[in-house]
């Protein structure tokens, strides 16, 4: 199976197909793409924002968004990555390909923003099965939390050199 990650320009986020989730689990993930879509179409920084599909042997089963600079949230470092709308298909899960794409995005941060050295995200609190394979890549808690939309927001971060290890030993 080849998985890998395929940038979007910012105007393709809205016809994006084929990743099924629950309502409650789309939430948690900021929403449907057509609202992803129509948030990021209204941001002045959007060249900051960098949307890439996750594919498997070249089928869609996911999705992520990774912002630098200007497009940073308050709660990240100024010299990090951060990680947004991660979603893999509800059919798609549990089988590798959510820790696949981390270790991806940090790939793509290796090459195009090598001064990176961090990946950072938030998670809400409830979302289990998103904490555990946060933790099983290798992000730990910043110690930081915030209230987010859905409830209380825990801030994640893991150094890029961590998760490229974790994508070479998976090889």
């Amino acid at each position: 199976m080849k998985i890998a990650l395929k940038l979007l320009q910012i105007d393709e986020i809205a016809s994006v197909t084929g990743i099924e989730l629950d309502e409650h689990d789309e939430d948690l993930a900021g929403g449907g793409t057509v609202t992803i879509y129509e948030r990021l179409r209204r941001r002045p920084e959007q060249s900051s924002c960098h949307p890439f599909l996750v594919t498997v042997d070249c089928v869609t089963v996911g999705f992520l968004m990774l912002r630098e600079g200007p497009a940073l949230p308050s709660w990240a470092n100024p010299d990090a990555i951060s990680l947004h709308n991660f979603r893999i298909s509800r059919k798609a899960q549990g089988r590798g390909f959510g820790t696949a794409a981390i270790a991806l995005a940090a790939v793509w941060i290796s090459v195009h923003r090598p001064g990176s050295s961090a990946l950072t995200l938030s998670v809400n609190e409830d979302n289990s099965s998103a904490l555990r394979l946060y933790r099983r890549c290798g992000f730990a808690s910043s110690g930081c939390s915030f209230a987010g939309r859905l409830g209380t927001e825990i801030v994640m971060s893991c150094d890029v050199s961590e998760l490229l290890k974790k994508f070479v030993a998976d090889r």
